[in-house]
């Protein structure tokens, strides 16, 4: 095994535990949506986890764990979806386009 620097290390776990919570909050999307999810292309499912993913980077993970996914309906998801142009790997969104995402989210009740 070659070796691995604590800091790469740490990077790898970072991003395992982004991933894993962002795949919660698109089951408990998935879940929210029911039958409509199966309207959302697999594309657009993608793109939203990925704007979801550049989006945990800028929430406070006690914030995140409080935001009701559960309660997201289609017009979210839509809206979410509508700051995706140009996004994908290796393009992420502008900040101000997180910050809106970020507005949204931590709005939910």
């Amino acid at each position: 095994m070659p070796d691995v620097t604590q800091a790469e290390m740490g990077r790898r776990l970072y991003h395992v535990h982004r991933e894993k919570r962002v795949e919660w909050a698109i089951k408990l999307i998935h879940q929210s949506l029911g039958p409509a999810w199966q309207t959302l292309k697999e594309e657009e499912i993608l793109l939203l986890g990925h704007l979801l993913q550049c989006t945990w980077n800028t929430i406070d993970q006690k914030k995140w764990d409080g935001i009701p996914f559960a309660t997201v309906n289609m017009d979210m998801v839509r809206k979410i979806l509508s700051y995706g142009e140009g996004v994908g790997p290796g393009h992420n969104p502008a900040p101000a386009v997180v910050v809106e995402i970020k507005n949204l989210l931590l709005s939910l009740k």
